[in-house]
């Protein structure tokens, strides 16, 4: 970063997650990006940052005075992203991939809870668990590959060790598209007791009706939460949406106790960018209750990585539980209690 100290003004480029990690570190460290640059999300201002977002063409500064940061996880995008620069005429040493430098978390992190991940680890079924959980740590600070412990994309929610019966009550919270809930139909052969789905953002509304079509669902247009209340909320048209103080809108959301607990959910799955601790608080009831399979995402925060697998445990001491990874990224790591 000393080196950002030689130029007027550096830009990010990728307004995504990855995008405001990189915002964030560099407002800790006392820099201050001019703005965002993003081939898909240009000609908006972005929610948390209020910083606008152009795209490349419309960068009419010297581009001797400028410094742009490539905030891109997938490398095969981040190259066409950089050809697409040397292209408009930035030079190679004006243009720098800090996708690991924002993922790594610092020493003291891991030292600091270094008890919790071994908690963690003592906590894990199988081998394969043990292993994926220790290559995780290792990307979060070292940035290593994990590609031998990558999972299928195909079975992310549903690891090989959930047995799907025709009694279920499968509650998706994170909806999205639909694309989760459409899986479990397949996988349960459209034989199944109820589903029920969680996606504040009301525009999604239509296109999981066309991605169920046919399909028997119940429908909640909020999210999910540790109480019932208001919540702001960063909409930005994506699986990257979630709840935060700078959102520029507020939406409901509820504690799934206060909704479902006599529907007697037997399969819960969270995919809510943040909010799943918060959420699996709000779940306490069921949870005690009724011991449903639970698939959890546990990388959109740090700390996910160890506090989710200790509350679970906490809940239910009888849950098996084990970690799956979806991706070679720090993402898609999903810990299933069973």
């Amino acid at each position: 970063m000393e080196k950002l100290k030689n130029y007027k003004r550096f830009i990010i480029f990728g307004a995504g997650r990855l995008g405001h990690q990189v915002y964030d570190i560099l407002a800790k460290r006392g820099a201050e990006a001019a703005l965002f640059c993003d081939n898909r999300l240009c000609g908006e201002t972005d929610a948390d940052t209020g910083l606008k977002v152009i795209s490349p063409a419309e960068l009419k500064w010297n581009k001797e005075e400028v410094f742009v940061l490539l905030a891109i996880f997938d490398e095969a995008v981040c190259r066409a992203v950089y050809r697409q620069l040397l292209e408009l005429g930035f030079a190679d040493d004006h243009l720098m991939n800090v996708r690991n430098m924002a993922w790594r978390e610092p020493v003291s992190f891991l030292t600091k809870n270094l008890d919790k991940y071994k908690r963690v680890y003592s906590l894990l079924e199988d081998d394969f668990s043990k292993k994926t959980y220790v290559n995780m740590i290792k990307k979060q600070y070292l940035d290593v590959d994990i590609s031998g412990i990558v999972c299928a994309g195909q079975e992310a929610y549903f690891d090989k060790e959930l047995v799907l019966t025709e009694e279920e009550v499968f509650v998706d919270c994170g909806g999205y598209t639909g694309d989760t809930s459409l899986q479990f139909i397949e996988k349960t052969k459209g034989r199944y007791k109820k589903l029920v789905i969680f996606e504040p953002e009301e525009y999604k509304e239509n296109i999981i009706r066309e991605t169920l079509k046919g399909y028997a669902y119940e429908l909640f247009t909020y999210g999910v939460w540790s109480s019932s209340t208001v919540l702001k909320f960063s909409a930005r048209g994506d699986s990257t949406s979630h709840v935060a103080e700078s959102g520029e809108i507020q939406i409901p959301v509820k504690a799934l106790d206060d909704v479902l607990l006599e529907e007697h959910p037997t399969f819960i799955k969270m995919d809510i960018e943040g909010a799943e601790t918060e959420s699996l608080k709000g779940s306490r009831k069921i949870i005690e209750r009724y011991r449903p399979k639970l698939a959890i995402c546990i990388y959109h925060k740090p700390e996910d990585l160890f506090e989710i697998p200790i509350l679970l445990r906490e809940m239910r001491n009888d849950y098996r539980l084990l970690i799956r990874q979806y991706s070679d990224t720090r993402f898609e790591t999903v810990c299933y209690a069973i």
